[in-house]
């Protein structure tokens, strides 16, 4: 059974953002749907600084994953759009992969191996 994929809403803020650029955050964003299927929409603001001493961290990127429960959000900052891009992905991957292990049931995980036959 495939469910629809989540909507992925972009702006910008003092930056335009092409239309290569949105199918790449589709992209980036479409294997992080199988942590967690309850995620409805990905909000994905991208924000430019125009300060040139802030060059090193121009570009600023917040993802907040949106779903049935608590909002998940990341950001990041980098030099150039797609290094923040990609560690914004890699902080939301990681908190959605400690939520979706912390309602995994892990009961009987570790159980005692007996080394001696059971005899009846």
């Amino acid at each position: 059974m495939m469910e629809s994929p989540a909507e992925i809403a972009v702006t910008g803020r003092n930056v335009d953002v092409s239309d290569h650029y949105r199918s790449h955050i589709a992209d980036k964003l479409a294997h992080l749907e199988h942590f967690n299927q309850r995620i409805v929409r990905f909000d994905v603001e991208l924000n430019h600084e125009q300060n040139p001493r802030q060059s090193k961290a121009s570009r600023r990127v917040v993802i907040t994953a949106r779903g049935k429960g608590t909002a998940v959000r990341a950001e990041a900052c980098g030099a150039d759009a797609h290094a923040a891009l990609d560690a914004a992905v890699s902080r939301l991957e990681s908190q959605l992969r400690r939520s979706h292990d912390r309602h995994q049931v892990h009961h009987y995980r570790h159980q005692r191996a007996t080394s001696a036959p059971v005899r009846a």
